[in-house]
Parts: structure tokens; C-alpha cells; sequence
């Protein structure tokens, strides 16, 4: 990998200022940060700031804050990182700088951002990424990340050459910086072990406003946690997801025996914050994959629906 390539972050939360805020230590000269409003004028005044347990205070400078792309050029590698309710409108923004030669790298939840996003950029290099952190922005631009981890999966679900390379291009780029960076040969297998965690752990939480020590102390939420676990298990089987046979097991007994007591998620934060929460990337996302292989998700469609109305209760 050279040292020349254009880089860009577009979306700088608490995933994007975590990534940003690395490869800041070793590219700042060549890093554009896409930000908007409030968090544009934090990061061109402080910087790019990142307080972490894991890889202690970092601060760096980009070389620009945009909050349009037009006239920045093309950039050889995008990393995106937004909820998946916006990944349409940063696709707008950021297509002036994307051409046959860029590789996009979503940073995404849920199973299907690669997807939709190579069919937005049919020229491009799109790749595949699961990233595991606890971090959120701060009111001054700042990204806090809390605990004694930080890792991020990358791959290509296409197995053509032009693909895993271009990908591998972006892992190269992440290896200087110390960021904990993984390649796997089966990205669509660690997407999806994350995503059911996620369908059970983000949801169970959000619908309950609760934390670890409280669905580990309550039967019935521990039985639904199980549930839910269990339901998006089958529909990755169905995809034909190459997942292992103890998945369901491993994922409820990492929440129940080893999560710290007041571990929660980012869709139990953003239900308290009354912003908008990811909720057809997980549980929609479940519901149209049992829809299309012929089986009942009951456990998921009741906290889909349960959510959807705290969600409107909550928006009114």
C-alpha cells in the first residue's frame, strides 16, 4: 500500500471518529472527513479527538472537513459509517468522489449494506465490514470508546479478484495505524453472528429500556432473548449462511454469564434519545427473510411491532 492514497471517512459518529481518529495518526495528510452542521465545526476547531480504553487518547488533524464532496475530488478508499436508515442519503453525498477505482468500505449493521451498496455503485469496489466497539461521539466532536476491545472484520462476499484485492487494499491501509483489524475469508458468516447478537441483545434492551443484570435476573426476558437468538439463527440458515451449529448457545451464554451488569446498546440509547433506530436492519430484515423461505419469526415480529409503537409514541 502506498502512502499517497486518498482517503476518506464519511460519517464521522462513534464508529467514523473511532476510524477516522486512527488512521489520523498515520494519514492525516491525506484524510477527508465527511461531517455536516454542529459536528463539522467540532472537528475543524478540536481536531479529531478520540478518548479510549483501548487505544488510549489519540488526537490527529484531517487535512479537510467537508460537508460537500463535489469539489474534493475522487478519493481511492471511502470508508462509510452511518445507520443503515441513511446509508441512501450519504450514497448521494459522497457519489462525486467515487469512481471505477474507489473502494467503498460500509461499516454498517445489519447483513445487507454491502449489498446495497454495490447496487448504488455498480462501478465501484464495495466491501464487507463488521466492526465490535462500545464508542459514541460527545457533544464537542469527540469519540469515546469504552472497554477492553475494538475489532473490525473485513472482507468481500464477491470472490472475484478485482474485489478482494481493492478490499485488501483498505485492510493494508488500517495495519500501520494499530487499529485491531482482521481479515476473514468468510465475511458474511462473522456479518452475520454479529447481526443475530444484534437482533436479540439491541432488541431485547430497546423494548425493555433495560440493561444485562436486569434480563439476567427476569425469566421471561431470558426466554425471549433465547427466542430471538434462535429465530434469526434460522433465518441465516435459510440464506445458506455458513454458521456455526452452536451459535445460539454461544451468543446467549456470552450475555448472560459474561456482559457486565449495565451493559446495553445503541438502540436502547437512541429510543431514550427519541432518535431514529435501526429497527427494519434487524428485526425487518428477519421478518422478510422468514416471509421468503416459508417459516414464523412470532418472537421478532412481537417486538418489531412492539418497538415500532414505542418508536411513534415516542416521535408524537
Amino acid at each position: 500500500m502506498t502512502n499517497e492514497r486518498k482517503i476518506c471517512v464519511a460519517g464521522i459518529g462513534g464508529v467514523g471518529g473511532l476510524l477516522a481518529a486512527m488512521l489520523g495518526k498515520v494519514y492525516g495528510g491525506q484524510l477527508t472527513l465527511v461531517a455536516r452542521g454542529h459536528r463539522a465545526e467540532m472537528l475543524r476547531e478540536n481536531g479529531l479527538v478520540l478518548h479510549s480504553e483501548f487505544y488510549g487518547e489519540v488526537r490527529a488533524r484531517p487535512q479537510r472537513i467537508c460537508e460537500d464532496p463535489a469539489d474534493i475530488g475522487v478519493k481511492d478508499i471511502i470508508f462509510v459509517c452511518v445507520k443503515n436508515y441513511s446509508l441512501e442519503q450519504i450514497a448521494e453525498t459522497i457519489r462525486p468522489a467515487v469512481d471505477e477505482h474507489t473502494v467503498i468500505v460500509p461499516v454498517l449493521n445489519g447483513v445487507e449494506a454491502g449489498n446495497r451498496m454495490r447496487a448504488l455503485f455498480p462501478e465501484a469496489v464495495v466491501g464487507d465490514a463488521v466492526i465490535y466497539t462500545i464508542s459514541g461521539a460527545n457533544p464537542d466532536g469527540s469519540v469515546t470508546q469504552s472497554g477492553s476491545y475494538t475489532h473490525l472484520f473485513l472482507g468481500s462476499k464477491m470472490p472475484d479478484r478485482r474485489f478482494q484485492e481493492g478490499v485488501h487494499m483498505a485492510y493494508d491501509l488500517l495495519v500501520p495505524t494499530g487499529f485491531d483489524v482482521r481479515w476473514s475469508q468468510n465475511i458474511e458468516s462473522e456479518i452475520w453472528q454479529k447481526f443475530i447478537l444484534n437482533c436479540a441483545f439491541n432488541i431485547t434492551t430497546a423494548r425493555h429500556q433495560t440493561t444485562t443484570g436486569v434480563i439476567r435476573e427476569n425469566e421471561q426476558m431470558r426466554a425471549d432473548l433465547h427466542a430471538l437468538l434462535s429465530e434469526a439463527y434460522q433465518a441465516g440458515m435459510a440464506e445458506g449462511i455458513d454458521l456455526p451449529p452452536d451459535l445460539v448457545e454461544t451468543k446467549y451464554s456470552y450475555v448472560i454469564n459474561n456482559q457486565p451488569p449495565n451493559g446495553t446498546s445503541s438502540m436502547k440509547r437512541d429510543v431514550d434519545a427519541g432518535r431514529p433506530i435501526e429497527l427494519d436492519a434487524f428485526t425487518g430484515t428477519v421478518i422478510r427473510l422468514a416471509e421468503k423461505h416459508g417459516f414464523d419469526v412470532p418472537v421478532i415480529r412481537a417486538y418489531h411491532e412492539a418497538l415500532e409503537r414505542m418508536v411513534s409514541a415516542y416521535s408524537h
